[in-house]
């Protein structure tokens, strides 16, 4: 296991946290442990896991019952700050009390950041197949149907296709609810000239899939046509101006400069996107604020583009598509 770990100025490394276990090991685990060392990496399970993950771990594979991880420690081991809960960390104390604990928020941020070859592919699926399920849904739409009927029929069509969960529930918003950028699919029906903001997302191999259209069902109000108008140049900005070198923090202001000019930078109310892969929301965070604002674009980093404009009691738009950055410039998965 190839694992840029001890760059750190720790002897070990502790990962708790069930996404990094399956980005390091391949193994779908609800709880386990895995000791990190130059020399070698130990995964621990309990019963549950421990013959599957004996035959696909890429290391040595122990039953978790007894404490056996403890043995593995010595001198400054590190762990997830982020992930591991006060109480976790209590437990640390009491079960390895020989060694000196060292907090470490994210340590597989930097290694899981940028895809590898496999991730892309995995994430190409994902999107294709999102769009499928979109597409499905689209054809569906007509008077009286419900928000939750096509929530339903969204992960019904993407589960008889191979997707083997969907990357969150979908949010499907009819008129007004459009304006909640997370609304909850409800009993609401589709009237006549309502807009209808569909936003979802399939899981492939375990990477997902995330993307938002707006789609106007009859007559367009003009108020929501100019926002829709204003949101999908302000995509297109974006998109054209991601390549290597650029601060993700400067893909957001860059659109909320554009927003500004246009009167409707208040409407805006969340980052322009978001990093993509095992988990919905990954690293880098595209806000001109915040830890990851700094953060330079690289190629194989995938992440969204997702501006979006919400008015209280009229509606709100939002346009999203997966942008993987490659040597020169940015590519939508789909």
């Amino acid at each position: 296991m190839d694992i840029p770990l001890l760059e750190r100025s720790v002897d070990a490394l502790v990962i708790e946290n069930p996404v990094d276990l399956l980005y390091l090991t391949g193994v779908s685990l609800s709880k386990g442990l895995l000791v990190l060392k130059k020399e070698e990496a130990c995964l621990f399970v309990d019963g549950r896991y421990l013959e599957a993950a004996k035959q696909s771990a890429p290391c040595r594979v122990e039953p978790s019952e007894g404490d056996g991880w403890v043995l593995f420690l010595a001198g400054k081991v590190g762990f997830d700050s982020g992930f591991v809960s006060y109480d976790g960390y209590q437990r640390l104390l009491k079960k390895a009390p020989q060694v000196e604990w060292i907090p470490i928020s994210s340590p597989l941020k930097e290694m899981r950041i940028c895809k590898n070859p496999k991730e892309i592919e995995a994430l190409r699926r994902a999107a294709a197949l999102t769009l499928a399920g979109y597409q499905h849904v689209h054809s569906l739409l007509k008077e009286g149907v419900s928000e939750e009927e096509l929530a339903f029929a969204f992960e019904f069509f993407c589960r008889k296709k191979g997707a083997t969960g969907l990357s969150f529930e979908p949010i499907i918003a009819f008129g007004e609810n459009s304006a909640c950028p997370h609304h909850r699919a409800g009993p609401t029906r589709l009237q006549k000239n309502q807009l209808v903001l569909i936003d979802v997302g399939a899981i492939v191999d375990g990477y997902r899939g995330d993307m938002t259209r707006v789609d106007f069902f009859g007559a367009v109000d003009p108020a929501l046509s100019r926002l829709f108008t204003i949101v999908k140049t302000a995509q297109e900005m974006a998109i054209a101006a991601v390549r290597p070198g650029v601060k993700a923090g400067d893909l957001d202001r860059l659109v909320r400069d554009y927003f500004r000019r246009e009167g409707v930078e208040e409407l805006f109310t969340h980052s322009l996107g978001h990093g993509i892969g095992l988990e919905t929301h990954e690293s880098p965070r595209l806000k001109y604020k915040g830890e990851d604002g700094d953060i330079v674009l690289r190629p194989s980093m995938v992440f969204t583009i997702e501006p979006g404009l919400y008015q209280p009691g009229l509606g709100g738009v939002r346009y999203e598509d997966m942008i993987l950055v490659t040597e020169t410039g940015g590519e939508k998965l789909c």
